[in-house]
Order: structure tokens, then sequence, then C-alpha cells
């Protein structure tokens, strides 16, 4: 169908209305997660971005479907109970082995996310998990995050033409649902790259970077417990390709947190009294 832009910006649904925003470091640069969007957050294994998306997800309380292949059931569990209550991992873990109900009432304000963990789901699984929620709840998700794009099954050998492919066919799942699709993926473990700062563009598996409107990479500096981020991508606001310049968030992976630097106090105060209670 032929329309000019007027007709066209008329007859669009979302205009690439940002979802709301959880970090204000990040807001500030104009990172924000959008709807319509294929949006991809990538890094070097064990840097954060599985828990990353997470915290995102319960902490915007949007509609999200989550499609959580490379993490499963019980790390997700742990993970969720710990940043929604603050008790350490390891407290949650314990408590969970006593009684499996124990942290039902602070789960109960993650109803916004429906979870899929399927470890290798295909694009036609992915359609149908889409389907089934709109039919479900009447409507397509905001949020659809696939964690992560290695797991997706391709429908070709080539591996690198296999995920943009999947990309291709991400996009088109945005365009379709209004959704913003947020995208995990791997970067090269390459020498080159200094471990405890965001990786450029160019260190993106697999040559997919054309599609996403916003790429941000991440670094996790374990002696600062600062979560680097960086915007090598960004349709909407400012980025530079070879991760040089970031946002810092203040990270405690022990109660699963991540935030912006004006609140990091008062966490590791409450972190602090926790862990003595243990004691």
């Amino acid at each position: 169908m032929l329309l000019n832009l007027n007709r066209a910006w008329r007859g669009n649904v979302s205009n690439a209305t940002p979802l709301p925003d959880v970090w204000q470091s990040l807001a500030s640069q104009h990172i924000h997660f959008r709807k319509g969007q294929v949006c991809m957050v990538a890094a070097a294994p064990n840097a954060g971005k599985s828990m990353f998306a997470l915290i995102y997800a319960i902490k915007a309380k949007v509609s999200t479907l989550f499609f959580s292949a490379d993490t499963d059931t019980a790390t997700v569990m742990i993970r969720a109970a710990s940043h929604l209550s603050g008790h350490s991992q390891q407290m949650v873990e314990s408590n969970l082995n006593n009684n499996r109900h124990y942290y039902d009432k602070h789960l109960a304000s993650m109803e916004n996310i429906q979870f899929v963990f399927d470890s290798s789901p295909s694009l036609d699984d992915i359609e149908l998990e889409v389907k089934a929620y709109k039919e479900l709840f009447g409507v397509s998700p905001d949020l659809i995050v696939i964690d992560n794009l290695m797991n997706v099954m391709a429908e070709t050998d080539n591996e690198w033409a296999g995920l943009r492919a999947i990309m291709v066919e991400f996009h088109d799942l945005a365009r379709n649902t209004e959704a913003c699709v947020l995208v995990l993926h791997h970067v090269s473990e390459h020498s080159e790259y200094k471990i405890n700062y965001p990786p450029p563009r160019r260190a993106i598996h697999g040559k997919v970077s054309q599609l996403p409107a916003l790429i941000l990479t991440l670094a996790f500096d374990v002696k600062e417990n600062i979560l680097r981020v960086s915007p090598v991508k960004n349709r909407f606001g400012p980025h530079i390709a070879d991760g040089s310049e970031y946002v810092s968030l203040f990270v405690n992976y022990i109660v699963c947190q991540i935030n912006d630097s004006n609140v990091v106090g008062q966490m590791y105060r409450r972190d602090a009294l926790l862990e003595s209670q243990i004691q």
C-alpha cells in the first residue's frame, strides 16, 4: 500500500514509544527501549546481561513475554526472589529448600511477566508463544525478551546466515506486534578488548548489528562493582561504535541489584544488615 508520510504516521500505532525508564543514568543519555523496535544487549558470558534484562522487566512493570532459553527456571527464581526481597541469593536458595512457597508474596508483583523456559526454541515456537499470549490476554506484550540469540534454532547450517535470518524475523515480530523485542547476544572474547570495559560494536557475534535500533554492550568491573553500559548504536540518541563512552551503574550481584549511583549507598547498608542477621 502506497502512503504519504502524514497518512502513514497517523496510522502508526506505537510511534516507537519508549518503555518506562528504569535507570535514570541511561535515560539521561537518551537510551530507551522502544515499542515496535528490535533492541540488543550484548556482552561476554557472565557479564550480567541476563540479570540486566530480568531486572529491567521486573522494574519496568510492562506486560512481558520472557524467553529464558539460556537461564533455567531455578536460577531465574533465585535471582527474582533475591531482587524483590533484598535477601542474598544464598539466603533465597536456603529458604526455598525449606519452603518452596517462601517468596510467593514477593513474586506476586511479577504477574506482568510470563516466562517460556524452552532451551532451544525455533522461530515457529516463538511465534506460537506470542500468539498464545495474545489469545490469553487479548493484546500483544509490550516487551518480548529473547535470552539469548544463540539459543534460537536456526533453519540453516550456516551459523552466521542463520543468526541474520533470525534477526530479520525478530524485526518483523517487533513491527507486527508493536512490542519492543529485546535480544540478548554474545560478543567475542578477543584479547584486544579490555574485559572491564564495554566491547565495540564490531565484537558482536555474527554481524547482526544492522537491524537493532539500539545496541548496548555491557562489561562488569568486579573490583568496583560497576556495570558499564555503552550505546554502540542508537537511532534515537548519541552513540559511539567503539564503546569508549559508557554509563556506569552500581551493581550488587549478591542480592541481584543494579542501580543508579544515588541509591547504591542505601543498597549496601541494607545488604550488610541482612547478612549480619543470617550470621
